[in-house]
């Protein structure tokens, strides 16, 4: 009642005082017209929602058309980022920095594309030194035609001519970002391509600019757009007039090998298809794995492309399951008895981060290609081998889609795979060719730049139409439903706030009380034992120390708990060791705790497990093992933590039952924290007890309840 009454009067002092009658009657236009408060509101009601309905049909739009291009995951370069200039002197008056490439043979130049260096800045990844003013040239084939039968050009070098494709030489180039600039050529045949930078003028001093990677695609006989003329290696020579060299960072010779940045490149939109990702048995494969692929006719081989797939449960690791060795086998018959072969020995070390293994074999003629692959990685313990697709190409031509696939070496469940290496996707994304990838980006950068302007005019358009609801809402009685729904939030808070502090005293009373009776009653045990004679009731005073000492440990533990707001890792894992300390006198106790633990925040469910867990596993070496010595372990590999308790004791059959162990209890935990419980005990040496968790799953509660020993009958 008191809470309504106060509301009342608080919505009273806010209404404005009631008008003088004179003042009424000199002002009378106040009556018959709203104010400008009034209309400015009317007319933001009947605006913002509208423009608010415009901007997310827009952003859908926009949406649905990012959805078709490529996929931009851009990320910077530890090394070989590009290529360089030296920065502008005065003595370089009248001359102009230039990038010339060569090629050994006549081609039509498509479209040219030039990637900025990416590095890391405030607001993500920016480009670096992107030239403001440049200018591009093309040395064209120029020829006679003589005639005859059958007539043909006279190639003629003396009557080539430069011909100028792109200027941007009069004003200053935009800043790209992380995004190719794409320039569109005439298809004329060349063998020549020059950059040319202008040195500027007095102001320029110290300036500089640099470039990530060139393009230069290629026009086929059908008039498309086809592969990077870049990468035809030793058939393509490049230069600078003036350039930085610092090999593993910037030289020229970067811009031609193919590590731009810009990810893999794959389509936006995804699509339910897996990749192909293997794991054998423990010691297992005792062989290397063949992979055979029939392209169903002969083809014209000029390489094949290995893409790795990407690793499992979001963790952010490169070439996952890749192999180390790949070795290539081209024939023109199925049993290989004419092959041309290529070997590449530390494949993951040759890919450079994220990206594809090109083996070029040189317009091979072939129908038949087999793969074999070797030295896989581990994850778990168990060899593992993923691949997201395997392409045989020649230039943009793709000939192994869809082909018969076949495998020596693979687990009998895992042929059904096969087709996934064949099937256009990788990591669930349609695979583009480069030059795709590259015109895509290009064009994606004008949409992801609306897309970032609308998304912040969207926020702040909803922002104020709530606002404004808000201040709506109030003027029409809304303050009243405001103050009691605060003043539910306060009493419920007070309410908890209480039960807290409840919850505190009765742990702690539990603590002081029930404590010290528990710790007199481990004193009092001691002593008997040293007065006691009779052997059997040494050990049952014994066990009752034992049983004191563990529920004081308990109770340690459930006021701490109790105390902690958040219980990270590294606390938890120290508090587990303390407990130990206390459970094993008389044992030499060895801790190994690794010191990079990761800060994780566990969950309560799954904090309760590992303790219980870790009690269960003290416990045997202190009542069952007999052990004299003990080490504790705790590590991080392979983003799983290791818990692990190890004594000298008599050890046992793990396949068999033994009451009091707590084998299953620990089994049952261990599976319900999403781990795995590996036991190794030799009898009269000693028992290992370890327990694996994903680092992953120790912030979330578990999903599942599985009923432990503590909680149902064995």
């Amino acid at each position: 009642m008191q809470l309504y009454i106060g509301a009342g009067l608080l919505l009273m002092c806010m209404l404005p005082e009631k008008a003088d009658t004179k003042e009424t009657v000199h002002t009378p236009v106040l009556n018959q017209r709203e104010s400008p408060y009034e209309s400015e509101n009317r007319r933001s009601k009947k605006i913002l929602p509208s423009r608010i309905r415009q901007l997310k049909a827009e952003k859908e739009y926009l949406l649905q058309q990012i959805s078709t291009l490529p996929q931009h995951n851009p990320n910077a370069l530890s090394g070989r980022l590009g290529y360089h200039s030296i920065p502008i002197t005065e003595t370089m008056a009248g001359t102009n920095q230039q990038i010339n490439v060569k090629f050994a043979f006549y081609s039509k130049l498509d479209s040219i594309a030039l990637m900025p260096a990416l590095v890391s800045g405030s607001a993500g990844l920016e480009s670096y030194a992107f030239p403001k003013r440049f200018s591009i040239e093309v040395l064209e084939r120029r020829g006679k035609w003589i005639g005859g039968n059958p007539g043909r050009w006279e190639e003629r070098r003396e009557l080539a001519e430069w011909v100028e494709v792109v200027n941007w030489l009069d004003q200053d180039f935009p800043d790209p970002g992380p995004y190719p600039v794409f320039f569109e050529c005439s298809g004329e045949q060349m063998y020549q391509v020059r950059i040319s930078f202008p040195d500027g003028d007095e102001l320029s001093a110290g300036t500089f600019h640099a470039l990530g990677e060139l393009f230069l695609f290629r026009r086929d006989a059908n008039g498309r757009t086809s592969d990077n003329m870049m990468g035809w290696g030793k058939d393509v020579t490049i230069e600078a007039s003036d350039t930085l060299s610092k090999p593993l960072l910037w030289d020229v010779q970067y811009l031609k090998d193919g590590f731009a940045g810009l990810g893999l490149p794959l389509s936006e939109g995804t699509a339910d298809v897996d990749d192909l990702m293997i794991s054998w048995e423990a010691g297992e494969p005792e062989e290397p794995v063949q992979i055979i692929m029939d392209l169903g006719e002969i083809r014209q081989v000029g390489g094949v492309r290995l893409w790795p797939t990407e690793a499992p449960y979001g963790m952010l690791v490169s070439l996952f399951g890749f192999p180390g060795t790949v070795q290539l086998e081209l024939s023109p018959d199925p049993d290989f008895n004419e092959v041309r072969k290529e070997i590449v020995h530390h494949a993951r070390e040759e890919m450079y981060g994220d990206n594809f293994l090109i083996l070029a074999t040189g317009a091979y003629d072939a129908r038949y290609v087999r793969i074999t692959l070797d030295d896989f990685s581990e994850y778990q313990q168990r060899r593992i081998l993923g691949l997201g697709e395997i392409q045989v190409v020649e230039y943009n031509e793709i000939f192994s889609e869809g082909c018969d696939v076949s495998a020596n070496g693979l687990p009998a469940n895992a042929t059904e795979q096969l087709p996934r290496l064949v099937d256009g996707f990788s990591r669930h994304r349609r695979i583009l060719s480069v030059s795709e990838q590259i015109k895509g980006l290009a064009m994606r950068r004008p949409l992801d730049q609306r897309l970032t302007i609308l998304e912040q005019e969207l926020r702040a358009t909803e922002e104020l139409w709530e606002s404004l609801q808000l201040r709506l809402s109030i003027s029409g009685g809304g303050l009243l439903l405001l103050v009691l729904f605060l003043g539910w939030r306060f009493q419920r808070r007070q309410r908890k706030h209480e039960v807290s502090k409840l919850k505190v005293r009765i742990t702690r009373d539990l603590h002081d009380e029930v404590g010290s009776s528990l710790g007199g009653i481990s004193m009092m045990s001691e002593e008997l034992v040293s007065m006691a004679t009779d052997e059997q009731m040494r050990e049952e005073l014994d066990e009752l120390s034992l049983m004191a000492r563990e529920a004081c440990s308990s109770l340690r533990e459930v006021v701490w708990v109790t105390d902690q707001v958040v219980i990270l890792l590294p606390a938890l894992v120290e508090k587990m060791v303390e407990r130990a300390e206390r459970t094993l006198r008389g044992v030499q106790l060895r801790a190994e705790i690794a010191t990079n633990l990761p800060a994780i925040e566990v969950a309560l469910t799954v904090k309760r497990h590992l303790l219980m867990f870790f009690r269960e596993a003290v416990h045997n070496c202190a009542r069952h093992a007999g052990a004299t010595e003990v080490k504790i372990g705790a590590c991080v590999e392979q983003s799983q933590l290791i818990l692990s308790i190890e004594d000298n004791g008599c050890g046992f059959q793990v396949e068999k039952k033994h009451a009091g162990w707590g084998v299953e209890s620990m089994k049952k935990r261990a599976q319900e924290i999403g781990g795995l419980l590996r036991i190794d005990s030799t009898q009269d040496q000693g028992t290992c007890v370890q327990l694996i968790v994903p680092l992953a799953k120790l912030s979330v509660e578990p999903t599942t309840a599985y009923q432990t020993s503590n909680e149902c009958d064995e």
